[in-house]
């Protein structure tokens, strides 16, 4: 009978309006969900199990954080789904203490990218550019991400079952940090200069703000020699040719 030696786990709630709207459901997909992963892993003699956790676990530490040993904070995360994400780390570390599942943590920033979720802003502005505009960025635009291609991230995903990664947690970032707005702009120019429009989102409250954080990769740069190669500017390029292409096949 075949089994697998390595569980990536990626299943789960990442949507956060979704889960601000439904958070007995975000608990039951990303925390009960994690605890069956782990329980059937351990069941079937699972070696290591990649768990994908989120940068999104800082909104629970102090403001000047910036590395995988900074402890969470006693007063909690401020949203529902940092909550469920901190849950999984923690319910990573039991079955490590009480069944020996070795277990990896990749807390990583938005990933975009081939299939990506329709409701990231990466998504959203490309499907709004390409039907003309305008792009609708929430707030101020001054949001700041480090974007994290899906192919940077499946190169990640397939270190971290090296065994020098049993057991801990890493930070995963995209090559450059960069706010909404000038995603926005970027897209934008991409199809000739599309209008760009702000609005107020009362249903984002909560959400890590990436101004007020630096997270370090120094670590997964050190264990796994890990380094993200794919920057936003050909990240988009790639993406918007695979749309045309798409388009192009009907």
């Amino acid at each position: 009978e075949w089994r697998p030696d390595v569980v990536a786990h990626l299943a789960g709630m990442a949507d956060a309006r979704a889960v601000l709207a439904q958070p007995v459901a975000a608990m039951d997909a990303n925390v009960t969900g994690t605890a069956a992963v782990l329980a059937a892993a351990a069941a079937s003699g699972v070696s290591r199990v990649v768990i994908a956790g989120s940068c999104w676990v800082y909104n629970a530490m102090p403001v000047n954080a910036v590395d995988e040993d900074e402890p969470f904070l006693p007063t909690g995360a401020g949203h529902f789904y940092t909550t469920t994400m901190i849950a999984k780390e923690l319910l990573a570390r039991d079955f490590a203490r009480l069944h020996g599942l070795e277990s990896t943590v990749l807390r990583y920033s938005p990933v975009y990218g081939p299939g990506m979720w329709p409701g990231l802003v990466v998504s959203a502005f490309l499907r709004a550019a390409a039907a003309g505009g305008p792009l609708t960025v929430f707030g101020d635009g001054e949001e700041r991400r480090a974007f994290l291609h899906v192919h940077d991230l499946a190169e990640a995903f397939h270190r971290a079952t090296a065994p020098v990664a049993a057991g801990q947690v890493y930070n995963l970032e995209g090559p450059e940090i960069i706010t909404t707005g000038e995603l926005a702009r970027k897209v934008s120019a991409l199809f000739g200069g599309v209008p760009v429009e702000h609005r107020e989102e009362p249903t984002r409250r909560g959400e890590l703000v990436y101004s007020q954080r630096f997270v370090s990769t120094d670590k997964v740069r050190r264990d796994l020699g890990w380094t993200p190669g794919i920057g936003i500017d050909e990240g988009l390029r790639t993406q918007l040719a695979a749309m045309r292409e798409e388009v192009a096949a009907g």
